[in-house]
């Protein structure tokens, strides 16, 4: 008889964890960092946001500890789960303990182990038929509504401070239309993968139908870093699922295409004001990086230390520029010093080598899957280039991420195979 939670119970509280972390734009409403941008969400809407997101972890904790307390540690694969989450949490924990806010570094903390228990529960059953489907499935609806409402939003130019904060970009319901795309790059991926390796042809549709829906929502997000990490992805899926010549052609576009960006920069649907202000911004943290180098500021406290090393011209206190470098490696060797930054490379060291371990002998389906999630993160580690809060990226789309890419490098999609398939 087992124990803990049923499959059906662990299947909806990993998709809600899923879904919910999708959107935690939102939940800026609570964190120390002043309000900036068009948030949709209330501070009541963001606590119960944060409430699913603790009831699906305790729900995948429970799993874990009842139906596998002896196999935990030797489970297939979670020895490198376990060394990524390590990585990744550990320098932050040290951060905030040593840093300018304490409790604001310890809270992302929490949030980060929340994020460790979807990891580690995702990883352990995955395999189950009814767990995967569950969360591919709604994670696939979910994003092509949110990709749908965003078009239709810019279409009807509604809320009108929305449309007007981003100069007629789509931002859908995130704050901001950088924000959409960072969310878009890695569904458009996820989606298509799961079209190229699905056996069923509803399941193809479903990924077809949600990957167009996303790459038109990623073209009205005029996100240029957005634009340069998709092809970016786009040349890593073709080249690996060999699709040379098609690899080429996108490596051409990525060149041409980013190179006409930066001379076209900020003439499409950007503000004028800010044509330089990225290179501020980053010289702003690399500043923070010389003057704390070990241990960094700590999680979300960049900001408070901001006015005090401010760039001539740069951003005023309390506005997008003040509050992270737009640069997730300044950001995150700010907030967590070279300890920090010396556990994103091992983190990452340590996930491409458990995924080309795990593909050495998969079958085509499931390298085309984990291929595809893949390139989704490698586009958004490009992106991040230009954008993006390194602790806000490590809690919220790395530590998930990586599970379902490790999961699919394992299994591939496990409920759509025909009965008596191995």
């Amino acid at each position: 008889m087992k124990r803990g939670p049923s499959d059906r119970v662990l299947a909806v509280a990993l998709a809600a964890f899923f879904i919910v972390v999708q959107f935690y734009t939102s939940l800026a409403l609570l964190s120390p960092t002043p309000p900036v941008g068009f948030v949709f969400a209330s501070p009541a809407l963001a606590v119960g946001m944060v409430a699913v997101l603790a009831a699906s972890a305790l729900v995948a904790l429970w799993g874990l500890l009842a139906r596998s307390p002896n196999r935990l540690a030797r489970a297939s694969g979670l020895g490198s789960s376990f060394a990524i989450l390590a990585a990744w949490i550990g320098p932050a924990l040290l951060s905030s303990l040593l840093g300018l806010d304490p409790r604001a570094g310890l809270e992302v903390v929490g949030v980060m182990l929340l994020g460790a228990c979807f990891h580690l529960a995702l990883r352990r059953f995955y395999g189950i038929p009814i767990v995967a489907a569950t969360v591919v499935v709604a994670y696939l609806v979910t994003g092509a509504l949110a990709a749908a409402l965003g078009l239709g939003m810019l279409a009807a130019r509604r809320p009108p401070l929305l449309y007007a904060l981003n100069h007629g970009r789509a931002a859908g319901v995130f704050v901001t239309a950088n924000q959409f795309g960072a969310f878009l790059i890695l569904f458009v991926f996820v989606a298509l993968g799961a079209s190229l390796a699905a056996r069923s042809a509803a399941l193809r549709r479903l990924g077809l139908v949600s990957a167009g829906l996303a790459t038109a929502a990623l073209v009205a997000t005029v996100s240029q870093g957005a634009w340069i990490g998709a092809v970016a992805g786009a040349v890593f899926l073709c080249a690996t699922v060999g699709l040379r010549r098609l690899a080429v052609l996108s490596l051409i576009v990525l060149i041409v295409g980013g190179s006409a960006l930066v001379m076209l920069r900020p003439a499409a649907q950007h503000n004028p004001a800010d044509a330089f202000d990225r290179l501020r911004t980053v010289s702003a943290g690399l500043r923070v990086v010389e003057l704390f180098p070990l241990t960094g500021v700590g999680p979300m406290a960049y900001w408070r230390v901001y006015p005090e090393i401010r760039p001539p011209n740069g951003g005023q206190p309390g506005s997008f520029s003040a509050l992270h470098p737009h640069n997730v490696y300044v950001s995150l060797a700010g907030e967590t010093g070279l300890i920090g930054f010396a556990g994103l490379l091992y983190g990452w060291w340590r996930f491409s080598s458990a995924v080309r371990g795990s593909l050495e002998r998969a079958a085509p389906q499931t390298r085309r899957i984990t291929l595809a999630i893949c390139a989704g993160l490698l586009a958004t580690l490009v992106q991040g280039m230009f954008d993006t809060i390194g602790i806000v990226e490590i809690t919220f789309v790395w530590i998930p991420y990586t599970a379902l890419a490790l999961s699919a490098a394992e299994f591939g999609l496990p409920y759509d195979r025909p009965a008596g398939a191995p």
